[in-house]
């Protein structure tokens, strides 16, 4: 049993643009193709070679583009995870900090009785 499809359309206004606009992407570099390989200029060029090169030239670019997606979603994910990271409050301070407010406890033997460093 199969069920109709529904005549509403669930997607969101920018969903319809963003199709929208692949499809007319698409569309774009049909016509570039067509025009590339009937073009006048590449007579001299076999017809197959035309055919293979633009292949390869739009192989290179969704590889390109899918690296650079790869690459965000890399970085997203590195930003999510240091996010997630807990933060210590109560992080013991090094004998090289002498600025934080617990040093002077942790390290009193580097502090005089007036409480100045030695």
């Amino acid at each position: 049993m199969t069920t109709p499809a529904s005549s509403t359309s669930s997607r969101t206004p920018f969903g319809k643009s963003l199709v929208r606009a692949v499809v007319r992407a698409g569309r774009l570099v049909n016509q570039l193709e067509t025009g590339i390989l009937y073009s006048r200029v590449l007579a001299a060029v076999p017809f197959k070679y035309r055919q293979i090169g633009f292949q390869s030239f739009k192989v290179m670019f969704v590889l390109a583009a899918a690296s650079v997606a790869i690459l965000l979603a890399i970085g997203m994910i590195a930003v999510w995870t240091i996010a997630a990271l807990p933060i210590s409050a109560d992080r013991q301070p090094r004998i090289h900090e002498v600025s934080h407010p617990q040093h002077q406890l942790k390290y009193p033997e580097l502090y005089d009785d007036n409480g100045a460093l030695r």
